[in-house]
C-alpha cells in the first residue's frame, strides 16, 4: 500500500520479440493491449502462445486463483474489478477433439480429469502432447516451480 501511495511502478518481465532483448511493461500497458485485444477480437481470450500478452493474461488467471485459495498475489481488488469489467474470461480454455468446438474447462473440472487420469494410469504424468490436460498439468508444474 505504500508503494502504491507514491506511484511505485508495478511491472511484468515481457521479452522484446525483434530485438531479443528484455523489456519491462507495467500492468496497465498490459492492461490496455488486452482492452485493445477486446476491441480487435471481441473478446479476452489471447491464447499464451501468442506471446508476451498471453503470456500476462495467463498470470492474471494462475494469480485470480492464488487468491480464491487465499494466497497473497499483486492481483488487487481493483484489478479484479478492471479486468471484470472488460469481460476477462478466468477459465481455461480447451478444445473439444471430437467437435472442434472450443469450450472453457475451470481449474477444478480440469483437477477432476487429472484425477480420474491418475485412476486410471496409476499416475499424474500426463505427456504435454496429449492435449488439454498435458498442457494444463504442464502449466501447473510451471506456477510450482516459479514458487
Amino acid at each position: 500500500r505504500k508503494l502504491n501511495g507514491i506511484g511505485f511502478a508495478w511491472q511484468c518481465r515481457a521479452r522484446n520479440d525483434k530485438t531479443g532483448t528484455d523489456t519491462y511493461v507495467s500492468w496497465e500497458n498490459r492492461f490496455k493491449q488486452l482492452v485493445a485485444f477486446k476491441e480487435e477480437h471481441g473478446h479476452c481470450k489471447v491464447p499464451q502462445s501468442s506471446g508476451p500478452l498471453g503470456n500476462w493474461v495467463s498470470n492474471r488467471r494462475a494469480e485470480y486463483r492464488k487468491n480464491l485459495l487465499g494466497e497473497k498475489t499483486s492481483l488487487s481488488e481493483d484489478r479484479v474489478r478492471k479486468l471484470n469489467g472488460i469481460g476477462f474470461a478466468w477459465q481455461c480454455r480447451a478444445r473439444n477433439d471430437k467437435t472442434g468446438t472450443d469450450t472453457y474447462v475451470s481449474w477444478e473440472n480440469r483437477f477432476k480429469q487429472l484425477v480420474a487420469f491418475k485412476e486410471e494410469h496409476g499416475h499424474c504424468k500426463v505427456p504435454q502432447s496429449s492435449g488439454p490436460l498435458g498442457n494444463w498439468v504442464s502449466n501447473r508444474r510451471a506456477e510450482y516451480r516459479k514458487n
